[in-house]
């Protein structure tokens, strides 16, 4: 779109001007994000606060879980104090062990153990009859969890329940009644084994006891009685057979050790390798004097030459302990030989006497056979009676020793927060989701919002020129409060930051060039919609530039609502009278007494419905005008409602188009300029009204009002 009046520079905010700056438009401008949030501040914080204030009804109102955990440790392995075989013999410690016992915690057995004293602390929480015991137990069951620890022999137990303590109480509960039901379970075994083996032990010493009369009256009957329970015949035999063995073992012995020195001696050695000659104490000695002689002689070899005294010397000495040597083994030799001619004849004379006893022993086997049935009867009755009696006694002595193969690890403590909800998590959540949600909605306004708010959206998206911003004047006063219009705070107030927005929109429209005859120049207040500020801005600018003394006069086209007229207390029908012809230009005009601003009104609304304002009356009027004064302004209706603003526009010298900030539309403010276009207008930009400039950079950060506390000693508010 372009303008009739003033184009707008392709480069308003300074960017584009350098290619080393084309970079910058890749990347959001930080300036404009700040403003941003900081002109959706309250709704950031709301958002933030509504987000938080979510989450935390919902943590409030949820029902707390509470965890806590407990440990028991397998170690079947344990040393008993009583070192003894246990009925209830002791498991090994594996992998398939330890899952097995997780699959045991879960049973219904301990299910219910946990049930009866659980419901003996807390009777309110059990049901009559045993429907009521099972659900008490499958209730708590549902509340545990057990699971082996890695690769280790721990078993946790974590429970959870609404209660910190009642959650501790019931993860105690499941390790303590299990390992003492293991325990219970060995006692009750232990206690049923001794029992059984009283008994059989009673009944087997009466079984023994007469095995052995049995026994003792059969050898008595047949002369087989001897001072140490057997026959001489057997003793003497006996005696024999076990002489000859060690005899024949003997015998074997020093034959072979003789065998062996004749084969070492065959093979060329001079016996210095027997066994006989390697275990003497005398082949020790010399064997250890030969080595240090060996030593002297090596030694004295390598310092001297073969000539030297001393090394002949040693060299006579280890030749003399060698052939010591060698006569001991001999005189071993020898002795070998003689010790296996004694062992020979030792081994004959023990063979002729046992020929001698076996004779007389053989007589007494025919009444052996039935000694030894009774003899193994009674053995065999005996070992029996004594194994129960050792196995009763080992039993008796387990009793009261008996211990777990498990071991409480850890006992549960009371947690002090809850599990569910997890309230840290719960916090850093709201605050995520609250700066998150603020941010998504400041996204949000921004991109929602339709109405021309900055100097940017008037530059850049309806492509016309900047011309200012008129704020509000309660947001000007720093939380001050007045009672006075804008137009007269104005007058009031002239140095003020407010009247300073009206000096500069006079300075934006009447400095510069396209002035009329004489200097003067004709500017219309235009506005798309109603209550856009429209009017308040062209009386202030008028009287402005009175005060200034300025000949100005500001005319009300607006011949349906007459703001300028109403707010100046305009009297008569000037305008009409004048357009129509009953007034003269002096007699119509009205002069506001505190500015020297004249005003050309309307006190009365239409009173026909013919159109005063026509391009010929318009063009009459503008021309006597300029003749005696220099800024002429038109106060007009909204131009997109009511078409009298059109034929204005056309007939002045240049037209401000008024948007209310942040209301107007950009698709109204677009449809008014298109308007202004058609009909030939000279638009020389669009001034924002009504802006509050509290709030951070309200018109944008390249507007003057984004560094208007840098100026703060320039005005007197």
């Amino acid at each position: 779109m372009m303008t009739s009046d003033a184009g707008l520079d392709p480069a308003p905010d300074g960017q584009g001007r350098g290619a080393d700056m084309s970079w910058r438009n890749l990347l959001p401008d930080p300036r404009v994000m700040a403003m941003v949030f900081r002109r959706h501040l309250w709704l950031f914080v709301a958002t933030f606060a509504l987000i938080v204030a979510a989450v935390a009804t919902w943590a409030y109102l949820q029902v707390p879980t509470y965890s806590a955990k407990a440990s028991i440790l397998v170690e079947p392995q344990a040393e008993s104090v009583v070192n003894i075989q246990s009925v209830s013999p002791n498991v090994p410690v594996t992998t398939d062990i330890v899952d097995t016992t997780v699959q045991l915690m879960q049973s219904r057995t301990l299910g219910l153990r946990v049930a009866d004293r659980f419901a003996a602390r807390h009777p309110d929480r059990l049901d009559a009859g045993p429907a009521g015991r099972a659900a008490l137990a499958q209730e708590l069951s549902g509340s545990v969890n057990m699971y082996r620890v890695g690769s280790t022999f721990v078993i946790e137990v974590l429970a959870q329940s609404p209660s910190a303590a009642e959650a501790a109480e019931i993860a105690n509960l499941f390790v303590t009644q299990f390992v003492a039901m293991d325990r219970e379970t060995k006692v009750s075994a232990n206690s049923s084994a001794d029992t059984w083996l009283r008994a059989r032990t009673v009944e087997l010493a009466r079984a023994a006891t007469a095995a052995d009369a049995a026994l003792q009256q059969y050898k008595i009957s047949h002369g087989l009685m001897s001072a140490n329970g057997a026959t001489m015949a057997e003793q003497e035999v006996s005696s024999l057979n076990q002489q000859i063995s060690a005899a024949q073992a003997e015998l074997a012995e020093k034959q072979g050790r003789l065998s062996a020195a004749r084969a070492q001696l065959q093979a060329g050695g001079k016996g210095a390798d027997v066994g006989a000659a390697l275990g003497s104490g005398t082949i020790g000695t010399l064997r250890a004097r030969e080595a240090e002689a060996s030593a002297q002689v090596a030694q004295l070899q390598a310092r001297y030459g073969p000539l030297y005294p001393d090394l002949r010397k040693s060299q006579n000495e280890l030749a003399e302990i060698r052939s010591q040597i060698q006569l001991e083994i001999d005189r071993i030799l020898s002795n070998l030989d003689a010790e296996v001619r004694v062992a020979a004849s030792r081994l004959s004379s023990l063979q002729s006497s046992k020929s001698q006893s076996t004779g007389t022993l053989a007589a007494n086997n025919a009444a052996s056979v039935g000694l030894t049935a009774l003899q193994r009867r009674a053995d065999a009755a005996k070992a029996i009676y004594e194994t129960f009696l050792n196995r009763s006694r080992e039993t008796n002595a387990q009793q009261g020793l008996e211990r777990a193969d498990y071991r409480v690890s850890q006992l549960a403590e009371p947690a002090t927060l809850p599990d569910f909800p997890n309230l840290t998590l719960a916090a850093l959540l709201a605050i995520v989701g609250g700066l998150v949600g603020g941010l998504t909605a400041v996204g949000a306004a921004e991109y929602l919002q339709t109405g021309i708010s900055t100097k940017a959206d008037v530059e850049r998206r309806l492509r016309v020129r900047y011309a200012g911003a008129v704020p509000l004047l309660a947001s000007t006063l720093g939380g001050k409060r007045t009672g006075e219009a804008p137009h007269e705070y104005i007058v009031s107030h002239p140095f003020s930051v407010y009247a300073e927005a009206f000096r500069a929109l006079r300075a934006f429209l009447v400095l510069g060039s396209g002035t009329g005859p004489g200097g003067s120049r004709s500017v219309a207040i235009v506005s798309p919609l109603p209550q856009e500020g429209k009017t308040t801005t062209a009386v202030c600018i008028a009287r402005v530039a009175a005060m200034a003394g300025v000949p100005t006069v500001l005319i009300d086209c607006d011949l349906r609502r007459r703001g300028s007229s109403e707010l100046l207390g305009v009297r008569a029908n000037g305008l009409y009278d004048y357009l129509s012809g009953a007034a003269t230009l002096d007699q119509a005009l009205e002069k506001d007494e505190a500015t020297g601003l004249f005003v050309l009104g309307t006190a009365q609304p239409q009173p026909d419905a013919r159109d005063p304002l026509t391009s010929e009356a318009l063009e009459a009027m503008l021309a006597e005008l300029k003749q005696r004064f220099k800024v002429i302004l038109f106060d007009t209706a909204p131009i997109l409602g009511v078409a009298d603003t059109r034929a204005v526009a056309a007939q002045v010298d240049r037209v401000l188009l008024i948007n209310r900030w942040r209301r107007t539309s950009l698709r109204a403010s677009e449809a008014a300029i298109d308007i202004l276009l058609d009909v030939g207008a000279k638009l020389s930009g669009v001034a924002l009204t009504q802006v509050d400039v509290t709030r951070y950079a309200s018109t944008g950060h390249n507007d003057v009002y984004g560094y208007q506390k840098k100026f703060q000693g320039y005005y007197v508010n």
